[in-house]
């Protein structure tokens, strides 16, 4: 199995005019690496200590996908919205939900708490 090229984020300009590889690419390169370490493992295992030091790296392996569990396949979230969302602790919010009206006031300033001296329990 053939080591996957790392994907070169230090492209040319011409090569950064060209579209950016999608997720599912990212992730078929990373499997492609993993798969290539894990094969590099049990070869590793199977010279130091023939048949018997391969069957050990490869149950290692298995050991620690059991351990991690199951990969997940979260994509990642972009949320896009047309404006700042409304800071409702600094301006406070209106808001008409049907026919009844919603609001609170803003939220008063209140100084940071700073300097406080430690209070030592009674000896005894």
């Amino acid at each position: 199995m053939e080591d996957a090229e790392p994907i070169d984020t230090t492209a040319s300009p011409a090569d950064r005019a060209l579209p950016a590889p999608t997720y599912e690419q990212y992730l078929e390169i990373h499997e492609e690496q993993l798969a290539a370490q894990r094969l590099s493992a049990i070869e590793a295992g199977r010279r130091k200590g023939g048949v018997a030091g391969a069957a050990m790296a490869g149950a290692m392996l298995v050991v620690s996908e059991i351990y991690e569990g199951p990969r997940k396949d979260d994509k990642p979230v972009t949320v896009e919205a047309s404006s700042d969302p409304d800071d409702v602790d600094l301006d406070g919010i209106d808001v008409t939900v049907g026919e009844v009206d919603v609001s609170s006031p803003a939220l008063p300033r209140v100084d940071p708490v700073v300097g406080r001296s430690r209070v030592t329990p009674p000896q005894v």
